[in-house]
């Protein structure tokens, strides 16, 4: 196995590191090869997006984020230019469906897209944060998550023809149905927790984020108790060796090592 973090749009958000303390924030994806194929968790910004921004982003979120729409940045492009062939992205793991999490989705139309039975409720009956447009080519679901064993104290799913070592955590707040994506890098002797948008800005983890991030993260959040329970866990996490944990949109990783 092998692990890649992808930068699949970045957002310039006016204001920068003076307002919220970064330059810019991205669209954080990962890409996990496999012995036969290749595993994607979320997908970033796609060619659709780019080629017809109003329809599938929405102007207000365009002109709020200022996604750079470069082509260069999709998934598609990126498993490209790791001499991949992007024709072997079987599966996509959706840690929410948010629009900037699932643009590239129908850059790989027959990939099969895993999600909770709680997100996936949200895209069909549309729970007002759902993008039409970015599903319109049609999913093809892979059937619904598994419970697993709960993974420190949080409720832990395996996933239909995945190997074990990639499963969904519980990180609920941000919208129905969060999850991380923890992997078990092997290689480098620790845990992966790809943890969404459960925060937005390392420094959420040690009570020292901007206000402008504080703001924005309390602007989008689907429960405010869990999220914080959720918030709480991973400032815990932070500070141990054997798990790493990244999040979407920060440029630093959470324990920027």
């Amino acid at each position: 196995m092998r692990i890649h973090e992808l930068n699949c749009g970045t957002l310039d958000v006016p204001g920068g590191e003076a307002v919220f303390g970064a330059p810019h924030f991205i669209c954080r994806c990962l890409l996990i090869e496999l012995e036969d194929r290749l595993v994607a968790v979320d997908t970033g910004i796609g060619h659709k997006d780019i080629e017809s921004p109003g329809p599938r982003l929405g102007k207000d979120w365009i002109e709020q984020v200022r996604p750079a729409l470069d082509p260069d940045e999709t998934l598609m492009a990126r498993v490209v230019s790791l001499g991949l062939d992007p024709r072997d992205s079987s599966d996509v793991i959706v840690t929410h469906h948010h629009r900037d999490h699932v643009g590239g989705l129908a850059d790989f139309p027959s990939a099969r897209v895993h999600a909770t039975s709680e997100c996936r409720s949200a895209v069909e009956e549309d729970d007002g944060r759902v993008m039409p447009a970015q599903w319109a080519h049609g999913v093809v679901w892979a059937p619904a998550p598994v419970p697993a064993a709960p993974w420190r104290g949080q409720e832990s799913w395996t996933l239909d023809g995945l190997p074990e070592s990639i499963r969904l955590v519980a990180l609920p707040g941000h919208s129905p149905g969060h999850v991380g994506v923890l992997v078990d890098d092997v290689s480098r002797g620790r845990e992966l927790l790809h943890i969404g948008d459960a925060i937005h800005h390392h420094t959420q983890l040690t009570r020292t984020a901007p206000p402008a991030v504080e703001a924005f993260a309390a602007s989008v959040q689907h429960d405010a108790a869990a999220g914080l329970h959720t918030r709480r866990l991973l400032a815990e996490l932070a500070g141990e060796s054997s798990v790493r944990l990244v999040n979407s949109h920060d440029p630093e990783p959470v324990d920027r090592t």
